[in-house]
């Protein structure tokens, strides 16, 4: 099992060609360290079915605003884990 991170995203890749999303609220310390709150966690799928178009479906469900890029720098991640 391999966690795919970014800093609001992470895909659990189960190591069978499955994957979870998971989306969470990240926020600064003033004592230097992030914390984060899970917001949602979808059901297994197959890793080739989480796309960009999935997450950022999944993402506006929950948040009103978000930086895209954060999405690009996780399926990019994905690629390349997956190679």
């Amino acid at each position: 099992m391999k966690y795919i991170q970014t800093d609001n995203l992470t895909v659990i890749d189960y190591g069978d060609n499955t994957g979870k999303l998971q989306i969470y609220q990240t926020t600064k310390s003033p004592y230097g360290y992030n914390s984060k709150a899970l917001i949602t966690s979808d059901f297994g799928k197959p890793l080739k079915e989480i796309t960009y178009n999935y997450v950022q479906k999944q993402v506006d469900k929950v948040y009103s605003t978000f930086n895209y890029d954060e999405i690009h720098k996780l399926i990019n991640k994905i690629k390349n884990e997956s190679k």
